[in-house]
């Protein structure tokens, strides 16, 4: 009998463990694709600074597909998709990218004045919009760096970078990525993310005076019982209008 609870209570919690990792419930929101009419009223632009503005445009590919463009030439600024969810323990990140024009292999990522890269996709964290203290993890097409490198933004040690993919050898080809960015952000900070406040974009190339090219298409989230605040979200786009 004992031995019985005992193999019940194993059974139960490896069905639980299940449950919890192997088989949670996952909610998937499609932030990026076909890009109807009005995207750019969800996608809100932010410049930096007095740099002035990257051109983001609609492409459309093999007859029908319709794409992100990016044409940086020293210039910066970003596409926000604001959020607010609260992950649970899963939380992944999908896109397609293309860069047609990379950096030079000179440039030093590392440095504020080097710190260009010739795409991005970057989830942000924590409530804090406009603070110097928003968490975020920042994935990149760097010009050298090592892929699988991570390190902090030389502007902000509240930003994690970590490099996908480097240099020229991939230039013109799309790319497909994943990333469970719950564990990316447990790598970088040591702790689990409280809140996901949105999803940007940025090509940028004004610290460097170099031009960039680069398509995005495809931008998904999947998230372990998720929490939306619907409300919340329609005010933090309102406040950025």
């Amino acid at each position: 009998m004992k031995r019985t609870i005992l193999n019940l209570g194993f059974a139960l919690g490896f069905m639980l463990g299940l449950s919890a990792d192997g088989f949670a419930q996952m909610s998937d929101y499609d932030l990026l694709s076909d890009l109807p009419e009005g995207w750019e009223k969800v996608w809100i632009e932010r410049k930096l600074g007095v740099a002035k503005p990257t051109k983001y445009e609609v492409k459309v590919e093999n007859d029908t597909n319709q794409v992100l463009k990016a044409t940086s030439i020293e210039s910066a600024s970003a596409l926000w998709r604001m959020l607010d969810i609260r992950p649970g323990s899963v939380g992944k990140i999908s896109w397609r990218w293309k860069v047609e024009r990379t950096l030079s292999d000179k440039t030093r990522e590392k440095t504020k004045e080097g710190e260009d890269y010739a795409a991005r996709v970057i989830v942000v964290f924590e409530p804090h919009l406009v603070s110097w203290k928003t968490r975020a993890i920042c994935y990149v097409w760097a010009a050298k760096q090592q892929v699988g490198s991570i390190y902090r933004s030389p502007y902000a040690s509240s930003v994690g970078v970590i490099v996908l993919q480097s240099g020229k050898d991939k230039r013109g080809e799309w790319i497909a990525e994943e990333r469970n960015f719950v564990a990316d952000y447990h790598k970088v900070f040591g702790r689990q993310p409280e809140l996901v406040t949105a999803v940007a974009l940025m090509v940028d190339t004004d610290n460097t005076h170099q031009d960039a090219v680069a398509f995005f298409d495809d931008i998904k989230l999947s998230i372990s019982d998720p929490v939306v605040d619907a409300e919340r979200v329609k005010r933090r786009m309102r406040f950025q209008n």
